[in-house]
């Protein structure tokens, strides 16, 4: 019973980490966000991140997977019935293949979904070793295997070069969807679907324009 008991508030003591650290990381940006400040944002001990992580390195892949494990595996099924089919996909396919999961997070949870899209662009751009140990560079592998399907005259050497454009594209402007909007405030839920949707659809376009 002891163990369990400790089992127990060593989870929620790295729950109360990673959410502290996504909260900074958000705000900041990881480089600038020490260990010592997530410790004490989670009102943990000087030693609380590297006990439970090992490293800060550590703590973000954490975080990364926190909510984004699911939007990993969704885009991961999408990918696999893509890939399943006897017929090429097309664009748009291809395109809500990757990014209907990142709405739908964002519809589940509001607040932290929006700060991992953040975090997301920031580690995506730093190219961190974080990401290593997420498993996103066979998701992302299948992704481009499917891209190829969609654009079959595309030489895969340009494939390599644009097809990240259009994922960061994506990532950046979501990432801002509160920002851009016209009163200053969040989206409502609504209003963030209708986003999502004309992002989508420029997204697509870019897609076809630069692949097809």
């Amino acid at each position: 019973m002891a163990s369990t008991s400790h089992n127990r508030q060593g989870d929620a003591t790295r729950q109360r980490l990673i959410k502290a650290a996504e909260r900074l990381f958000a705000a900041h940006g990881v480089d600038a966000v020490s260990v010592r400040a997530v410790n004490a944002a989670a009102g943990q001990g000087p030693a609380s991140v590297h006990y439970h992580f090992g490293s800060k390195e550590n703590l973000v892949a954490a975080v990364l997977l926190g909510v984004g494990a699911a939007v990993r595996d969704q885009i991961a099924g999408n990918v696999a019935a893509l890939a399943a089919r006897r017929t090429a996909p097309t664009a748009a396919e291809v395109v809500r293949a990757l990014t209907d999961p990142y709405l739908a997070l964002l519809l589940k949870h509001r607040v932290r979904g929006m700060r991992w899209v953040k975090i997301v662009v920031q580690i995506s751009r730093a190219g961190r070793p974080a990401i290593d140990s997420t498993g996103q560079d066979a998701v992302a592998a299948g992704l481009r295997a499917q891209v190829q399907r969609a654009f079959p005259d595309c030489a895969a050497e340009r494939i390599e070069l644009r097809w990240p454009i259009v994922v960061m594209g994506f990532l950046q402007t979501l990432s801002q969807a509160d920002d851009l909007a016209t009163r200053g405030s969040r989206l409502g839920r609504d209003e963030l679907v209708a986003f999502y949707e004309d992002l989508v659809d420029f997204v697509i376009g870019g897609a076809e324009r630069m692949l097809g």
